[in-house]
């Protein structure tokens, strides 16, 4: 019994590391470390058990509850059926570290709020900056994206500036006359930002802009010396600029180490076509979550636009949350809903 109620801690321990340190290098050790103390103390306890003790193994072992997100993005309580064996134990901390666990946080506030338009307030853009900043920290985000967050209508706001100093922002500004659009990423302490771009996906009125680095991570992923992340707020008609921006800033890595995260404007079926009219390379493993996120007020829009997508082989979409609408008071006209997920990408060590 004593075993049992170590391994049950061992995992409940590693889920709630993972989740406050998803890619850090520290938590790397951290885990590691946390691995081999536990492996020592569960059979220490084996060894130390009667021999009835150890042959109860069909009697009922208690439960453990675990909290996850699920499909919906509502938080659900499941219990844990049973308690696994040592080896399963061992194999479950041993998947964790073989893979590099990435956060990401994207959302489109829509120009509206950042310039004060049909009806949004004045506070829209300070309040809705706070607000993102605000969402990622709490999300633990390793990589955010930000869409038509904006100075005017073609400067993306200094996230570095407004909470998330120390990180690495890339800004994707796309210019037309008194209009345009804007997306930028930014990336936590440990992420290092090789070569970075950003411009317009169309040269007429339904442009849209995007922004695009080539990055290497605290922890390194199994076929790619470097990743291609990108920014996205794609155009309703077809995607016309913007390819040979993504192939200067990212060379190689866009043949099977992209990650592209925003508002796609297409469900999860229609991603594919964008995805190589602008990046190329492979084709995706998965496109995630595939839900609405369009748009405030939803009596007026609809859509199932927000994805994070990657072609990196063996990578893996987990846990996602779809947030409600924010700071509605300040009326943010066609805002979308802010999007968390994470990712987990084969680990090359």
């Amino acid at each position: 019994a004593q075993a049992i109620w170590l391994k049950t801690l061992g995992l409940d321990v590693l889920v709630l590391l993972r989740s406050f340190f998803p890619t850090r290098t520290a938590m790397s050790m951290t885990r590691a470390s946390i691995t081999v103390l536990l492996f020592l103390a569960v059979h220490r306890a084996v060894a130390s058990n009667t021999t009835e003790a150890i042959a109860a193994g069909s009697q009922a072992a208690p439960t453990a509850s675990l909290l996850h997100k699920g499909a919906s993005g509502q938080p659900t309580v499941t219990a844990a059926a049973s308690v696994p064996s040592l080896g399963q134990s061992v194999s479950e901390v041993s998947s964790l570290e073989a893979s590099v666990q990435v956060s990401t946080f994207f959302w489109n506030v829509h120009w509206q709020c950042s310039v004060a338009a049909r009806g949004a307030s004045g506070a829209c853009k300070s309040r809705a900056t706070n607000r993102f900043v605000e969402l990622a920290r709490g999300a633990g985000a390793d990589i955010v994206a930000s869409v038509e967050l904006s100075d005017g209508m073609s400067q993306p706001v200094d996230l570095t500036s407004h909470g998330l100093e120390g990180w690495s922002q890339v800004d994707g500004s796309c210019a037309r006359g008194s209009g345009g659009d804007s997306a930028a990423l930014a990336f936590a302490p440990g992420w290092n930002v090789l070569s970075s771009g950003g411009g317009c996906l169309r040269d007429d009125w339904d442009t849209r802009a995007m922004a695009v680095a080539r990055v290497v991570p605290p922890s390194p992923v199994q076929g790619c010396s470097s990743l291609c992340v990108v920014a996205i707020h794609a155009p309703h008609a077809r995607i016309t600029a913007g390819h040979e921006e993504v192939a200067r800033v990212c060379g190689d890595s866009v043949q099977q180490c992209g990650l592209a995260m925003g508002d796609w404007n297409v469900p999860a079926e229609g991603v594919h076509a964008l995805w190589s009219l602008l990046i190329g390379g492979a084709t995706p493993t998965f496109v995630h979550p595939n839900e609405r996120t369009c748009c405030f007020p939803e009596g007026q829009h609809y859509g199932v636009y927000d994805h994070l997508v990657s072609n990196i082989p063996g990578s893996q979409a987990g846990d996602y949350t779809v947030l409600p609408y924010q700071i509605l008071e300040e009326n943010p006209q066609q805002q979308h809903r802010p999007v968390t997920v994470r990712v987990s990408l084969p680990s090359s060590r």
